[in-house]
């Protein structure tokens, strides 16, 4: 179930405990293809949307030029928010708003915490995952072939990982540890 609270989507700065030996696992594959979704749709909604309504309020005349264009150029547009998107919250904060829900981690290969050059390089690598190559074949291909790493993790030489938190909203407050994680858990006993 998707955790609709806000607190549910923020990343911290303080970054919870990486589960290292979850890289490998198949329903860390499923969180991320999840994580993407969410990531996108943010993208979309919260950023690429309120700058296509200005552009068509201000621009009127050469938008309504472009009529049914306007999709199209929408969705090649969104390539490289989401890509500057997923590297500024990888690097700052080892994980997107979709990540943080799904209880995700971008870690170095050893556990230790993302680097500007590692979320650089991975992010940038998703041109190639999607040149030439359907996203779907890519991923599975990945899925099987290298522990659920795609090209951008293997040549940053990161991991995608589940995260440890505090089980309750209440002791990750009391232990200043991040309490996005915290809170879904709360909402999960509560349901």
């Amino acid at each position: 179930m998707i955790d609709w609270t806000l607190d549910g989507f923020l990343p911290t700065r303080r970054q919870p405990a990486p589960r290292v030996e979850t890289a490998a696992d198949r329903d860390v594959l499923f969180a991320r293809v999840a994580a993407a979704a969410i990531d996108l749709f943010l993208c979309y909604v919260l950023l690429e949307f309120p700058l296509i309504y200005a552009a068509s309020v201000v621009l009127s005349g050469p938008y309504e030029a472009l009529g049914g264009y306007v999709v199209f150029l929408s969705l090649v547009a969104l390539l490289p928010l989401y890509v500057t998107y997923s590297f500024v919250c990888e690097w700052r904060y080892g994980r997107t708003p979709g990540k943080v829900n799904r209880g995700l981690l971008v870690v170095m290969a050893d556990g230790r915490e993302c680097t500007l050059r590692a979320s650089a390089v991975r992010n940038l690598c998703r041109y190639v995952d999607l040149l030439g190559v359907p996203p779907l074949v890519l991923g599975l291909v990945s899925a099987l072939v290298a522990d659920g790493r795609r090209v951008g993790d293997l040549a940053a030489g990161t991991i995608v990982v589940r995260s440890t938190a505090p089980a309750d909203l209440e002791t990750a407050v009391a232990a200043d540890a991040d309490t996005s994680a915290a809170a879904r858990a709360s909402g999960d006993e509560k349901n």
